[in-house]
């Protein structure tokens, strides 16, 4: 099955579009074979949010804030934007944000 991913790179630039071919349900094992070289073997996260109106799944560098990476506006914004939009008058800096490299697929692959 064909399935979209994006980087989302540290820096204010667009993001990565990718293709890859992908199992419906990839095991741990092909999932951290695609994002290791990605995050260069740094420990990654998984965080759901919301693409246009549904659920899908980005993986964040775990310890971007500890390494002192810098803030990733692109990710940041989808981290927190199914937070907001049920809290539309929270303040949107009191949620955390994201630091480093972000990849974000197209649809749940976390399961």
């Amino acid at each position: 099955m064909k399935t979209v991913c994006w980087l989302y790179p540290a820096r204010d630039v667009t993001p990565e579009e990718r293709e890859v071919d992908w199992p419906t349900e990839p095991s741990f094992k092909a999932i951290r074979a695609l994002l290791d070289p990605i995050f260069l073997k740094r420990p990654w996260e998984h965080v759901s949010v919301l693409i246009e109106g549904r659920r899908a799944d980005m993986f964040v560098d775990e310890s971007g804030h500890l390494a002192g990476l810098p803030r990733n506006e692109a990710a940041t914004a989808l981290y927190r934007a199914n937070w907001m939009t049920r809290h539309p008058d929270a303040d949107p800096e009191s949620i955390p944000w994201i630091a480093g490299v972000a990849v974000l697929f197209e649809r749940i692959i976390w399961t």
